[in-house]
């Protein structure tokens, strides 16, 4: 259990205290801050030890959150969350090692490494969560983190927007994911994914609607098509903030979550077909795109995109082929994008500008930065001996045998061999262009190789690229295995023989043609470019997904004052007569459904005299109180009405009330005569008769209908009450023996 809790939640309370060290010890901050990642990456360590121990048999670690509610905070080790936590953490200690060496000094450190490490914590919990509803708050607190790291530069609009378009897009995607949930969990009556996993019958209860909700969720966390518009303009955080949060985690999150209910909603109809579309649609978007950028972190966002989606069609497709190849990729894009960030960063660093319309021939000027960006560019291309050519031919190997519905069979191979050409295309122009290619201009700053510590964070990552390549059996059985047998909900780990040479067949043609297409059109590109440009305008004409979101914030904001100011008026009359008018609606409702023939008058409205001569006093102090014009007249009338009150429970024996409500009345009375005594004396009505008559109408009509709605209520069984809930409860939960006592002093309380 101590494991787990070091690598989920010692990052939050490292969090915590980063900022009163950075205050004290600055330049010690990111020191202190690398505990937090190298504390959840020895935590997982004994994680994978204490599992591979028990034979690779999945983990559960559970904290009671509340009981009655079936609400716990648990936790899941297996070998796909095992996987992700490495990546995570690993992830996590090495931009934090690269972000001592990219902060400028004065900059809000203490702020900066809080929120970084906080977000760690995020995705650690998300990862290892087994419960649905745990996993749906680290899912949202991976944007609220993520929200304040994107917008660390507060002072720029770009980032505010940038932070902002983020977090309404990914959280309102973390909220129709929830919606899913609790469709999931309704049909199923669970809650914890390894007993959803476990279940064979669960995948039959997942209906459409779950499906296309959790979908969205997965689709808006991962920047996929239509909802990848957050994801650019993300790219105005911190250049270690978009290496690790959109390259390697965070965007991440939605293929996470799709691998993790895999064996729960693979075996839908429409994922066949929506995933394998949804996730070509975004290499083909995320390519064109990141072709028509010139910002290289623009760039590197959309080629993101674009491998995302890749590793969605992975996905899409199904099958062992098809998951082993997603696990594959995401290992190596990880690795890959996190290295490419960093070398822009550098590059932004060191010559003072990102735009690739000033930078040129920098292969000369910045040697190493030129060799860190050139490895994993080779790597995502699908160069050999880089592992990215691994994983390309496994892409092509799953196209040509897609586990979707097989009327597609023949066209996902053309569309995925035409993705990978534009693949190959994005990535040579995104090193070529400021490091190839002749300056168009002059950059801010003399462009130079940086100090050796900031090259060795993207030299490991790089590193990690290559060793895949030349040895997959280093990691094959160790976490690729493993990740994709949990993925697929299969208890044995998959026999995987990984290795750069298959012999000529379809696949290995299918990358030879990739390659030598996309270095022909990079050759090309300057007769490509005008089509690219033509087909931008006529797009920024059209409709599309970032003028939606533009125009409904506009609407948000210029056409709901007009509802904005009828409820929230500043007018005291018009809150209570809504306030007073919904539930006379409500009530009316819940009326109109009852059946009146089972209705049967309580023997209590046939009362004698004595009860009804107080009822009727109650109802004349009430009258009273309303039409007094003075406050002292009308206090007292609501006092002796409440008096009246406790005169009828003796009446009906019930002194305990009777005496509380006594109680109740004299510190209100005395109350309302302290404060009202000194404010001024009210002014004379001076409305009409018709706005009068209309707060008679809803004053009286609250009462009567409340009157005869609770009186319909004790009268039929056909509306459930809370009654029998606190018949239950009061002596095992609130300790007491008298149902009532326990509503007023224990329920009602809280």
């Amino acid at each position: 259990m101590s494991s787990i809790l070091i690598a989920v939640f010692f990052p939050f309370l490292a969090a915590l205290a980063i900022p009163f060290l950075a205050e004290r010890h600055r330049g010690r901050t990111a020191w202190a801050a690398l505990t937090a990642p190298a504390a959840s990456l020895w935590a997982v360590g004994q994680l994978y030890a204490a599992w591979s121990a028990g034979g690779g048999r999945p983990l559960r670690y559970v904290i009671p959150w509340l009981p009655a509610g079936n609400v716990e905070i648990s936790f899941l080790v297996d070998g796909l969350s095992l996987l992700w936590g490495f990546l995570v953490a690993g992830m996590g200690f090495l931009i934090v090692l690269y972000s001592h060496w990219y902060l400028r000094p004065g900059e809000a450190l203490g702020r900066y490494y809080g929120f970084l490490i906080a977000f760690m914590g995020s995705m650690l919990g998300l990862v290892f969560a087994d419960h649905l509803i745990g996993l749906f708050v680290f899912w949202e607190l991976t944007s609220v983190t993520s929200y304040f790291l994107i917008g660390f530069w507060w002072d720029r609009e770009a980032s505010v927007y940038g932070a902002q378009k983020a977090i309404l897009i990914t959280g309102g995607g973390g909220l129709a994911m929830l919606g899913g949930f609790l469709l999931v969990g309704g049909a199923t009556g669970e809650w914890r994914l390894s007993a959803l996993l476990a279940a064979p019958a669960a995948a039959g209860t997942v209906s459409t609607a779950a499906f296309i909700l959790i979908l969205i969720g997965a689709a808006t966390k991962s920047a996929l098509w239509p909802f990848h518009i957050w994801l650019p303009n993300a790219m105005e955080a911190p250049t270690p903030v978009s290496a690790f949060l959109h390259s390697a985690t965070m965007v991440k999150a939605g293929i996470y979550l799709l691998s993790r209910l895999y064996p729960l909603l693979e075996s839908h109809p429409a994922w066949g077909y929506a995933v394998p579309a949804l996730g070509v649609t975004s290499m083909i978007a995320g390519g064109i795109l990141s072709l028509r950028a010139t910002d290289l972190k623009a760039i590197l966002a959309y080629g993101t995109i674009s491998q995302l989606g890749l590793i969605v069609t992975f996905l899409g497709y199904g099958g062992e082929a098809g998951v082993v190849g997603a696990t594959l990729h995401l290992y190596n894009h990880a690795a890959a994008k996190a290295a490419m960030f960093m070398a822009v960063g550098i590059v932004d660093h060191e010559a003072g500008s990102r735009d690739v319309r000033l930078l040129g021939g920098l292969a000369k000027a910045m040697p190493l930065t030129h060799i860190l960006m050139l490895a994993p560019v080779l790597s995502l291309i699908g160069v050999p001996p880089m592992g990215g050519f691994i994983t390309k031919e496994m892409l092509y190997e799953a196209s040509l045998r897609p586990g979707g519905p097989g009327a597609w069979a023949g066209f996902w191979p053309w569309l995925t061999l035409g993705a990978g050409i534009l693949t190959a295309l994005y990535h040579l122009r995104c090193v070529g262009a400021p490091f190839w290619e002749k300056a168009g201009g002059h950059p801010p700053k003399h462009p130079h190789d940086p100090p050796k510590g900031m090259l060795l964070a993207p030299a490991l990552l790089v590193g990690a690229a290559l060793l895949f390549g030349l040895a997959p059996g280093l990691v094959q059985d160790a976490l690729i295995a493993p990740a994709a047998a949990a993925t697929l909900g299969r208890a044995r780990p998959l026999e995987l023989h990984l290795a750069l040479w298959h012999g000529v067949n379809t696949p290995f043609l299918m990358s030879i043609v990739t390659m030598a297409s996309g270095i022909l059109l990079y050759l090309g590109f300057a007769k490509v470019s005008p089509v690219l440009e033509g087909g931008a305008a006529l797009w920024r004409r059209g409709p599309g997904p970032d003028k939606a979101y533009d125009s409904f914030l506009w609407w948000a904001r210029e056409r709901t004052w007009g509802l904005l100011t009828l409820l929230q008026a500043g007018n005291l009359r018009r809150y209570l007569r809504w306030t007073m008018a919904a539930p006379v609606v409500f009530l009316l409702l819940l009326a109109s459904r009852l059946d009146w023939g089972t209705v049967s008058l309580p023997p209590y409205l046939t009362a004698g005299f004595l009860p009804t001569a107080i009822c009727s006093l109650i109802v004349a102090l009430a009258f009273a109180t309303a039409l007094f014009t003075q406050r002292i007249p009308a206090i007292l009338a609501l006092g002796g009405a409440g008096y009246s009150i406790s005169a009828f429970y003796l009446l009906v024996k019930a002194p305990d009330l009777a005496l509380t409500q006594i109680m109740i009345e004299s510190a209100s009375v005395v109350l309302f005569l302290l404060v009202f005594r000194s404010l001024p004396e009210l002014e004379p009505d001076t409305r009409g008769t018709a706005r009068k008559a209309r707060d008679w109408v809803i004053a009286l009509g609250l009462g009567a209908v409340a009157a005869t709605g609770m009186a319909l209520i004790m009268a039929t069984h056909q509306v459930r009450t809370i009654a029998d809930y606190f018949m239950r409860t009061s002596k095992p939960i609130a300790g007491f023996k008298n149902v009532v006592n326990a509503i007023i002093v224990d329920y009602r309380g809280y």
